[in-house]
């Protein structure tokens, strides 16, 4: 469902207000984005399921704070939300398994785990990403799995959108040659 600007600033004035069908249409447009990011991030449904129902309660509760400016910001501001909600979870994580050989990368907020992902392919994946820097990762994350269009991501990253078009366009090549590596 693609909104114009006007229509995303109606619906969240309305969400604001507490008008629930507005509520409904921000949720369509966004849980595909939230829950692609998140799936991606936990490499399991369950706690997928369960972190995206708490960026949407967090967000509802807050979006009569929100002044919408534009899309971009709009998309930021989810986002902002979502990493809170994945940078609680991974503390968590880490405290259940104290005493366990579970690393964490701090930066990427990605747990270093394979169990609960989803077959070959999700590992070979991970691991092709895994040779990129961690900005670079977000990026790819966010555009194919998410589907955010590089100016988003620009205002979600604090870059410009050249600079993530740039760092999307030579990660390609990147990516292909270590899936290629890990095939043979």
């Amino acid at each position: 469902m693609e909104l114009q600007d006007h229509e995303i600033r109606t619906l969240i004035e309305a969400s604001a207000r507490g008008h629930a069908e507005s509520c409904r249409k921000l949720y369509e447009l966004l849980i595909d984005k939230v829950y692609g990011y998140v799936r991606y991030r936990t490499r399991t449904t369950e706690h997928a399921t369960d972190l995206t129902q708490d960026v949407f309660i967090d967000f509802f509760a807050t979006v009569s704070n929100f002044t919408y400016q534009s899309r971009a910001q709009f998309y930021a501001y989810v986002f902002l939300i979502t990493r809170r909600k994945l940078s609680k979870y991974y503390e968590a994580l880490k405290k259940r398994n104290e005493g366990e050989a579970v690393t964490f990368d701090e930066e990427s907020m990605t747990p270093i785990l394979t169990e609960g992902m989803q077959g070959e392919i999700a590992e070979v994946v991970a691991l092709a990403l895994s040779h990129l820097d961690a900005q670079t990762q977000e990026i790819i994350t966010l555009h194919h799995w998410s589907q955010y269009t590089f100016g988003e991501i620009a205002e979600m990253l604090s870059m410009t959108e050249s600079a993530v078009r740039v760092r999307h366009h030579r990660a390609l090549p990147v990516l292909a040659q270590y899936l290629k590596e890990i095939e043979t």
